[in-house]
């Protein structure tokens, strides 16, 4: 029996390609964060654990792992808490609303970041261990 982490492959081929563009694009802002502009605060913390994460979720996934869904989803949860609090904190600052943009983008992000979620929880592969046992009757084991 093979070993699968995805019901189908598009499933697992488009969650290895959004782990190769979430560990580029946050692997280039914590280096341009931290060594360029030597800014070193909870969001270069955060932003180092989501580039660590994907990376980590990344090759779990190639190994066709199990805990490659936790930490794949773990990284989409931090991303959008990530996202809610600076939203939040551009509000509280009055610097949100300057643009239309700041109407438009958040709610699209959210459901590309939810539907992921949603697309890795719902398809996740699944061993039926009781129909396996049920085709297993009359069969000799050894």
């Amino acid at each position: 029996m093979k070993k699968k982490v995805f019901r189908y492959k598009f499933v697992y081929w488009l969650a290895l390609l959004v782990n190769v563009i979430f560990f580029i694009s946050f692997g280039y802002g914590i280096y341009n964060r931290v060594v360029l502009n030597s800014v070193f605060d909870l969001y270069s913390i955060i932003i180092f654990i989501i580039t660590v994460l994907s990376a980590l979720s990344f090759i779990l996934l190639i190994k066709k792992n199990k805990l490659s869904i936790l930490t794949f989803s773990i990284s989409l949860i931090l991303i959008s808490s990530t996202i809610t609090f600076s939203i939040i904190k551009s509000i509280l600052e009055g610097s949100f609303g300057g643009d239309s943009i700041d109407y438009i983008m958040p709610p699209i992000v959210y459901f590309v970041l939810l539907g992921l979620l949603f697309l890795i929880i719902k398809y996740k592969s699944k061993v039926d261990y009781f129909q396996l046992e049920i085709n297993q009757i009359g069969q000799k084991e050894e």
